[in-house]
């Protein structure tokens, strides 16, 4: 049986530097500002600690 997606799931771009948020729930949606943020892979740590911090739950996507 797969795993329920999270509030927001991402995919890491490793050639390209960046990865790639997408949300699956009105919530994710609201705290991404959209349905989809691409940030540097940087930024991607601190963004997704931030998103935990705040009751979400953030998934990889393969």
């Amino acid at each position: 049986m797969p795993e329920p997606h999270g509030d927001i799931d991402y995919t890491v771009h490793v050639n390209q530097g960046e990865t790639t948020f997408r949300a699956n729930t009105p919530q994710g949606e609201e705290f991404l500002g959209g349905p989809e943020l691409t940030l540097s892979n940087e930024e991607a740590h601190t963004f997704i600690q931030d998103a935990r911090a705040k009751g979400l739950t953030v998934k990889p996507f393969f």
